[in-house]
């Protein structure tokens, strides 16, 4: 799990529940618009009110600088990842493999977080359940990391 980037993503959603957040990428926005040019007001009439918060916080974390790397390609999300044969230059991924690749999950977790299936009612939702797998990351972490100072004994 890379906690940076769902940190970072916990950051987005929250941004996304208040109204502060806007695309960053050059070229998906207008002056006057939040919304990215290129999504008909059909599939998302407004931006603060999505359809399916959950899979949509990924689309929009690739239109969001702060997320390098990861990008949209035909409104699906595509990242390098390292060869599956070693000596091979890296791989696109994309779909659900570019967000495991992307944030370090693996694909229960990935579609668990961003999928359709916990239907989300918010961002914020969205934004506490990332937050609540972080908690448990940083809990598990604490376990398993000796405390300093101890030795072992000899």
């Amino acid at each position: 799990m890379i906690t940076q980037r769902l940190s970072l993503m916990a950051e987005m959603l929250d941004e996304l529940a208040t109204g502060r957040w806007y695309a960053s990428r050059p070229g998906f926005i207008t002056a006057t618009r939040r919304q990215p040019t290129f999504l008909p007001d059909l599939w998302i009439a407004n931006v603060d009110h999505p359809l399916g918060a959950s899979g949509c916080a990924v689309g929009f974390a690739c239109l969001d600088s702060r997320f390098v790397g990861l990008n949209l390609r035909d409104l699906e999300p595509t990242t390098r990842a390292p060869s599956l044969v070693p000596g091979y230059p890296p791989r696109l991924a994309s779909g659900w493999d570019a967000v495991c690749v992307y944030f370090g999950l693996e694909d229960q977790m990935a579609r668990w977080l961003f999928g359709p299936d916990g239907n989300p009612q918010s961002w914020a939702q969205v934004r506490d359940w990332v937050r609540m797998v972080l908690e448990c990351a940083a809990r598990d972490n604490a376990r398993v990391a000796p405390a300093p100072g101890l030795r072992a004994a000899g």
